[in-house]
């Protein structure tokens, strides 16, 4: 009588199958985890670098005004002469910037300012349009805005957003300005002539202004950037 052998093909028992799809749950999560995360932190830094770019492009405006602000055509005349506002050179100063009680508290605010340049090149500061920032809500979005007088009179920092001559220079829909302030505490006043005994007879007062912009993104609040630059005004004071 002939002896068979006989094969038998072994198969992978329940337990072992359990703990393969355990296994392989676990390995699938973690690639789907560091992906999600992979592609979070890439949108975030997109996020992060538009709002940069946004508030260094409404910094570089702000900086780029105030640094001509009381701008006079005629200011070489002060050159050497100490009466340069008031011999007939055809020079009118213009004010320092004015920061603005916008909301009549008493005290004048960061939130708005306003400056004079000599626009038209006549040696006359005071007669033509004043130039101005200001941080104000926009009333549609429910946020607050950067906006740059654009008008040809004075600048009215308590009239509405929007208001003719007012122009948005950040976007509601995607920045949100938290904060933005200017002061002139760097301000110095130097001798620049003096008499026979020493007295000063010319000073020059050298602005320098520090300004302070900050905003978040209006979709994502916990990403938010800070500004801020100090600058020397070219047309400098003689008193």
């Amino acid at each position: 009588m002939m002896n068979r052998m006989k094969s038998y093909q072994g198969g992978a028992s329940l337990m072992e199958v359990l703990v393969a799809m355990s296994i392989s749950l676990v390995v699938t999560a973690s690639m789907i985890a560091l992906m999600a995360n992979s592609l979070g932190t890439t949108a975030r830094i997109v996020k992060m670098t538009k709002l940069a770019d946004d508030m260094r492009v409404a910094m570089q405006m702000v900086t780029r005004d105030v640094r001509r602000s009381s701008y006079n055509a005629n200011s070489f005349y002060c050159y050497a002469n100490n009466n340069c506002a008031s011999d007939g050179s055809a020079l009118t100063l213009a004010a320092a910037i004015d920061f603005v009680d916008a909301n009549d508290d008493g005290v004048d605010d960061d939130n708005c300012f306003t400056f004079l340049m000599d626009r038209d090149h006549d040696g006359n500061s005071t007669e033509d349009g004043a130039g101005g920032f200001r941080r104000v809500t926009d009333p549609q979005a429910g946020v607050d805005v950067l906006e740059m007088w654009t008008g040809d009179s004075a600048a009215n920092c308590g009239s509405p957003a929007g208001t003719t001559g007012w122009v948005q220079i950040t976007d509601p829909e995607v920045v949100e300005i938290t904060s933005f302030s200017i002061n002139d505490d760097l301000s110095y006043t130097e001798v620049v002539q003096t008499d026979a005994d020493g007295n000063p007879t010319l000073t020059q007062v050298v602005r320098k202004f520090r300004i302070d912009l900050q905003g978040q993104l209006v979709l994502d609040d916990n990403i938010t950037r800070h500004v801020e630059d100090v600058i020397s005004v070219r047309n400098d004071q003689l008193l």
